[in-house]
């Protein structure tokens, strides 16, 4: 190529000097270039070329990914107490026989001095007692005393406050017409009710006597058998009930009169209550005033 360049320019020169026109010898010259052009074999000739590219270092790519995640939950569910009723306990599961103290015990020993609950039927829904009437029983608010009527013979019949309690001395004034009970026939009180098949119960019958039962996955079970006591009055005169559970010691009164304590501790907890159980009576009905809890210990 550089050949070829240069016998251009001395050609160019050439021709100046002899007259010759230029651009006859440039035809003239483009014509052997392309003819010299053509008979050139092709070759392959790579090129390296270097272009900047800004890459970045990070990319983020938005993803959405669907995630499932199980969360435990414990769910504490407390059951709400209902009026009950259940067959009289003919002759309840025979248990050992309780050791009973007859050291008295002051029913108020550390206890709180004021009632958490000071019952007087004054306002029939002030505690939340359940009123019921069904075709066993009944019970209601009436000339601001609660009364409780088992219908047929053989029956318990029961109502109660919603309020929970542990260590507690519950006491209430009880009536029974004198004209309406006969020997077997008993009401009084129900503490630490877990449910109507777990509970106490303490109370008093027609012809003098009082008992203490549990009852453990709804069957009744002896604590005090029916017992004697000089304590109770006759039918038509009020007998005050009460009876002191603190841990696992049972107290019993009737009348301010200190009946004796045993010892059980199947239960540590729960709402109180009341209740009349017909032995022979159809339409028992008693009578239920001045209900009081004092917590103690707490």
């Amino acid at each position: 190529m550089k050949k070829l360049l240069l016998t251009l320019a001395v050609l160019a020169s050439a021709a100046s000097a002899c007259g010759i026109a230029t651009g006859d010898i440039q035809a003239t010259v483009s014509a052997q270039v392309a003819s010299t052009v053509a008979a050139q074999t092709p070759k392959e000739v790579q090129v390296t070329v270097e272009v900047p590219v800004e890459v970045p270092a990070t990319v983020e790519v938005p993803v959405e990914v669907q995630v499932t995640v199980q969360v435990p939950i414990t769910v504490v569910v407390e059951a709400t107490p209902v009026a009950g009723a259940a067959d009289t306990p003919p002759a309840p599961a025979a248990t050992n026989p309780p050791v009973v103290s007859t050291n008295a015990q002051d029913p108020l020993a550390g206890a709180n001095p004021a009632p958490v609950i000071d019952e007087k039927f004054d306002f029939p829904d002030r505690y939340f007692w359940y009123l019921f009437d069904t075709s066993t029983g009944e019970g209601k608010i009436e000339n601001e005393t609660f009364i409780l009527i088992a219908k047929e013979p053989e029956r318990l019949e029961w109502t109660f406050d919603g309020k929970k309690f542990g260590n507690a001395y519950v006491t209430a004034k009880t009536l029974v017409p004198n004209t309406t009970c006969k020997a077997g026939d008993n009401w009084g009180l129900i503490f630490r009710h877990k449910d109507n098949a777990n509970f106490y119960l303490f109370g008093v019958s027609c012809d003098g006597k009082y008992r203490l039962l549990k009852r453990v996955d709804g069957v009744f079970e002896t604590i005090v058998d029916f017992t004697d006591s000089d304590a109770i009055k006759d039918l038509g005169q009020r007998n005050v009930l009460g009876v002191r559970a603190a841990g696992g010691q049972i107290s019993m009164y009737v009348n301010d009169q200190f009946l004796g304590t045993v010892a059980d501790g199947t239960f540590a907890e729960g709402v109180i209550g009341m209740y009349v159980g017909s032995r022979l009576t159809p339409n028992l009905t008693v009578s239920f005033d001045d209900i009081a809890v004092y917590t103690i210990g707490q």
